[in-house]
């Protein structure tokens, strides 16, 4: 059941689209995590509905499996309608971002942009060169 309250939570969300109706609308292949392929935004509301929907469970005292995948579902559909009301852009509607592997490739193979040299960093370090042992 955790997959059907897992889905309902997107599908709050995404105006009625499941996890496998978003990657295919945003061409994701189905072996990758929607997660993975989410910019700040769209993960930033993705992690406020399933925090919202965790805390309400637990004030609430749900723990019958209908009422918990409601729950999921209309808390999903407040926090799309906050994105409405602000005038954001719907998930669904969101591009997907580049694969966070490739990120971290990305970073890790990345030249730095400023190198600082000791005496420079010294107080980054915690004080002055003579002070350090």
């Amino acid at each position: 059941m955790f997959g059907v309250f897992h889905d309902a939570g997107y599908k709050g969300l995404y105006g009625g689209l499941g996890g496998d109706a978003i990657k295919t609308k945003k061409n994701i292949p189905a072996k990758e995590q929607l997660l993975d392929r989410m910019n700040a935004t769209e993960l930033a509301a993705n992690q406020f509905r399933m925090t919202q929907t965790r805390d309400k469970l637990a004030r609430e005292r749900i723990n019958n499996q209908q009422q918990a995948i409601h729950t999921h579902e209309a808390v999903g559909k407040e926090v799309r309608a906050a994105i409405e009301r602000i005038g954001g852009t719907p998930p669904e509607q969101i591009p997907p971002a580049e694969h966070i592997k490739e990120v971290e490739k990305r970073i890790k193979n990345a030249v730095p942009k400023m190198e600082l040299d000791e005496k420079d960093a010294g107080g980054l370090l915690g004080g002055n060169k003579e002070h350090r042992n």
